[in-house]
């Protein structure tokens, strides 16, 4: 029998495809992670609204394959982990690309590829600072993988479609649907508004919100410019409804 979910208006806040930031200041060396804009970024959001990230790593950069975690230095963990009650990473794949890795590229290779980024990132953010994925890289996933994350810790599994989320007696776990993933609006920032204010309006009470960390990099082919202010809309929407910004696994 599933958990009963909490009452109260709460939302979860992941970030996809991360890698960039790791490789910038790998090659820079800041004396502080948040030198890195992107993540200074984020820290701006949380000091604001009080949001809690979690952000869904790559082991290897699929736009500079040269560049892997293994290289990224731990003398950065301290300052991850005194941060971790609001910044947590979480497997999502080994690199951005092939697509559906784990339902039809290679999914044989999820343990090995779990094991070995999830290795690296507790030796360079810490322990604390680790928590379950609430979404697989392209959805999809086999039977046996979903399985497998689920003995890993995974409470929620979003799935592309639906309006509510729903206890999946096959896997123990519940499917979410995603409520908005920014990205996809590019430069729309009142669509943004509006598709969160659809979904409080419908009575949702908890809400998943998403985005890919690559859309914040000027290098990078689809860059959106407004990157920032769509976190700082979406989040504004949620902090004048009430909403609570927590992680879903820990509810």
């Amino acid at each position: 029998m599933p958990n009963k979910l909490p009452a109260g208006k709460k939302y979860n806040f992941f970030i996809d495809d991360n890698i960039f930031f790791f490789n910038d200041i790998q090659k820079h060396c800041p004396p502080s992670v948040f030198d890195n804009f992107y993540l200074a970024g984020l820290r701006k959001a949380h000091e604001k609204y009080g949001t809690k990230f979690t952000l869904n790593c790559f082991w290897r950069n699929s736009h500079n394959p040269a560049f892997d975690l293994g290289q990224f230095p731990d003398k950065y963990r301290p300052e991850f982990e005194q941060n971790s009650s609001w910044l947590k990473f979480a497997f999502h794949g080994f690199a951005e690309f092939p697509e559906y890795p784990y339902s039809r590229s290679c999914p044989e290779q999820l343990p090995a590829h779990y094991e070995l980024l999830m290795t690296e990132l507790a030796r360079i953010v810490g322990k604390d600072s680790l928590i379950a994925p609430v979404i697989m890289h392209y959805f999809e996933v086999t039977p046996e993988n979903r399985i497998f994350m689920r003995n890993h810790g995974m409470k929620f599994f979003a799935v592309p479609q639906g309006e509510a989320i729903a206890w999946n007696r096959d896997y123990a776990m519940y499917d979410m649907p995603v409520d908005a993933i920014l990205n996809l609006f590019k430069d729309d920032i009142s669509g943004i508004r509006e598709r969160l204010r659809r979904r409080i309006a419908a009575g949702k009470n908890l809400i998943c919100i998403g985005s890919h960390e690559q859309y914040a990099w000027r290098s990078y082919s689809n860059y959106i410019p407004s990157y920032f202010e769509e976190i700082d809309a979406a989040l504004e929407v949620m902090a004048e409804n009430g909403y609570e910004s927590v992680y879903f696994h820990e509810l």
